[in-house]
């Protein structure tokens, strides 16, 4: 294998030259032994260092993939002594991510007719401005040379223009490949964008639009009036023409009086032209509300807004409306923040080993989290119904909002859906809007009947789309898939599940009479089910295949290092009104100990709370079928201090 190498790195515009050839080599179609050789180049940061398997991972990605002619891979950082340190696990393909910042960073590689397709291209339109870029064939040091007179980023662009990388998607096909494996290890604080980072950018509109946004609501007339003025107030684009249609599904009398007042008291100025205010009496179903709004609208494009949502931002609606008009893409979303705070509600839709998650929630948004997440434009799986726009025509092409999911869930499903029909759903993460969360419905957390409904939800979302259990192509897999975890961090416990050993199970007939029930016991359930559920998204089978329960457990104002903990249940009965106990009969397990250092960021006014994560798995067989409650009991190694509490998840444990 022979080894050329280009020109110095130099500065071309304003970005860095960070592209050199520093190898090729020779692959053979495994179809064809009797094929001429292939030639691959593979373009690397000066910066840095290729990894030592990288030149095989290429070399066996293109020849796992012959469809696939230009790939990225993955890169970390040198942090001295042999040692490397924060992994930037990239998404995959990724147009308006890229359009945005050259998240491509340090590596790529391409195959030599690729790129001279690419160069050639490149010619014939430097020759329609007058110049060439001169690049000579078939001569890897001439390949070296010429490529180093460009940027990586351009050059990058070159070779995703010839794949025609910038449209939409054949199906759920990429165009560009990605290698989810550490290529590269570049130098110590080198800019892993090399000076096009996320930004803010004003962007311009393809040409003048109508919009229409359909807000549901209910017995909130003072938060839709603050919805209203807010959205007029901050909307001054003479290209942008917009209605909004209000969707009542029973407000009582007086506030269905204070509504008409309300939406007559709107000025219809910057390009407000009208306000419909429709009202029916039924049931909550946020799918049929927007539907309904929908139906009897007229924009070309459909802005779906909570009616709590408070815009604050000049502009805001041009930026997603810019995004939408792009034909490649699908669904726009926005970030939202909670009121007067500058703590992330919403970022995008990331889809989870249990589920579509809002990573970063509740984190600070005047911090940039991992490598600019909630910086820029991003592609992601989508977007929160809160605040959600796409064209009319994408929107009836997948049918609008599934009205079988009236609750949680039909935002993620028209996601998929778009996502599906090979659009790119995008989140605005640099602009941003207030949502009053919770205003408009309670928190589903907060009792059980909410729990139970959104499984049931849930079951249908994955039987809808059933392909997207734990697959999200813009999150990698070495990033943690945990859904409590808001931090966009590496995995921090690379021990499978299956390795965990079964827990033996104590009975405690008469239960746990010398240990103190104390809420100060804070515990939190993130799974409780089976395995087939956890490892497969099974979430009904004929075959029992054991349970498994993970979560974090610690005690307010102690050093939880000092505590050994237990996880408790209690069969109980559910009813109507609740789950009782059926017996005095608790059953205890030891747990496995999980590092959680999300945990520990976010308590940290506690002591020791980064070791408070465990594990649990039980063997099928060894409790009885029915409902158990599940709880947690500490007791202090040091002293006699012993606590235990109990919480509202169950597991079911089948026949």
């Amino acid at each position: 294998m022979s080894v050329p190498t280009g020109a110095a790195a130099e500065v071309t515009g304003r970005l860095q030259l960070v592209t050199e050839v520093v190898s090729y080599t020779s692959v053979w179609r495994e179809s064809d032994p009797s094929a001429t050789a292939e030639k691959i180049l593979i373009f690397v940061s000066p910066k840095g260092k290729l990894a030592g398997h990288a030149i095989d991972n290429i070399r066996n990605y293109f020849q796992a993939h012959p469809e696939i002619n230009v790939v990225y891979g993955d890169e970390d950082e040198m942090v001295g002594h042999g040692k490397y340190g924060r992994p930037y696990f990239k998404p995959d393909w990724s147009p308006d991510t890229y359009l945005n910042a050259f998240y491509i960073g340090s590596v790529f590689a391409c195959r030599a007719n690729t790129y001279e397709s690419a160069i050639k291209e490149y010619d014939n339109a430097l020759k329609m401005l007058g110049g060439t870029s001169g690049v000579k064939k078939n001569s890897p040091e001439a390949v070296g040379r010429e490529a180093s007179m460009l940027s990586a980023d351009v050059l990058f662009c070159m070779l995703a223009i010839e794949e025609r990388a910038f449209g939409k998607r054949n199906g759920m096909e990429f165009p560009i490949g990605h290698i989810d494996e550490i290529l590269f290890h570049r130098n110590a604080d080198t800019d892993v964008f090399y000076g096009r980072g996320f930004h803010n950018s004003r962007h311009m509109l393809i040409k003048p639009a109508t919009v229409s946004i359909i807000i549901p609501t209910k017995d909130h007339p003072d938060i839709l009036l603050q919805c209203l003025k807010s959205i007029v107030s901050t909307t001054h684009e003479k290209n942008i023409k917009y209605e909004i249609v209000v969707v009542d599904n029973g407000s009582s009398a007086y506030n269905r009086v204070r509504y008409g007042s309300y939406i007559n008291s709107v000025s219809r100025i910057n390009g407000l032209t009208n306000i419909t205010y429709l009202y029916k009496v039924e049931e909550f179903n946020f799918s049929h509300m927007c539907n309904r709004g929908a139906a009897r609208s007229g924009g070309d494009y459909l802005l779906f807004l909570n009616d709590d949502i408070e815009a604050t931002q000049d502009g805001w609606m041009r930026e997603m409306l810019s995004q939408a008009q792009l034909r490649h893409v699908g669904v726009v979303g926005a970030k939202l923040l909670y009121p007067d705070t500058d703590l992330i509600q919403h970022a995008g839709i990331t889809n989870v080993r249990l589920g579509p998650v809002h990573k970063l929630q509740r984190m600070h948004d005047q911090k940039s989290h991992y490598f600019g997440f909630n910086r820029g434009i991003h592609n992601l799986m989508g977007a929160t119904g809160a605040c959600l726009m796409l064209s009319r025509e994408k929107f009836n092409e997948v049918g609008g909002f599934p009205e079988e999911l009236p609750v949680a869930f039909n935002d993620v499903d028209l996601c998929y859906s778009v996502h599906q029909r090979g659009y790119y759903n995008v989140c605005c993460n640099h602009i941003s809007l207030y949502h009053h969360e919770s205003l408009s419905r309670g928190l589903d957390t907060l009792d059980m009947k909410k729990m139970e409904r959104l499984s049931k939800e849930y079951d249908i979302l994955m039987k809808r789309h059933p392909g997207f259990y734990n697959k999200d192509p813009f999150y990698s897999r070495y990033l943690t898939d945990d859904e409590t975890i808001s931090a966009i961090i590496p995995c921090e416990d690379f021990l499978p599940v299956l390795d965990i050993p079964y827990h033996a199970i104590k009975e405690h007939e008469g239960g746990y009479p010398e240990v103190r029930e104390d809420a100060c016991l804070r515990l939190g359930v993130e799974y409780a089910g089976t395995m087939d559920n956890w490892m497969y998204g099974i979430r009904e089978s004929d075959v029992e295949s054991g349970y498994f329960i993970k979560g974090y457990c610690f005690v307010i104002g102690s050093d939880n290092a000092f505590f050994d903990r237990r996880l408790v249940l209690r069969q109980v009965e559910v009813t109507a009104e609740g789950a009782r106990p059926v017996s005095s009969m608790v059953y205890s397990t030891p747990v496995y100990t999980w590092y959680r250092p999300d945990i520990k960021l976010r308590l940290q006014d506690q002591i020791d709370v980064d070791l408070t994560g465990y594990k649990v798995r039980i063997a099928k067989g060894k409790l009885k079928p029915g409902y158990y409650q599940l709880g947690m009991v500490a007791m202090d190694m040091t002293g006699r201090l012993k606590l235990i509490n109990w919480v509202p998840n169950l597991l079911k444990v089948k026949v």
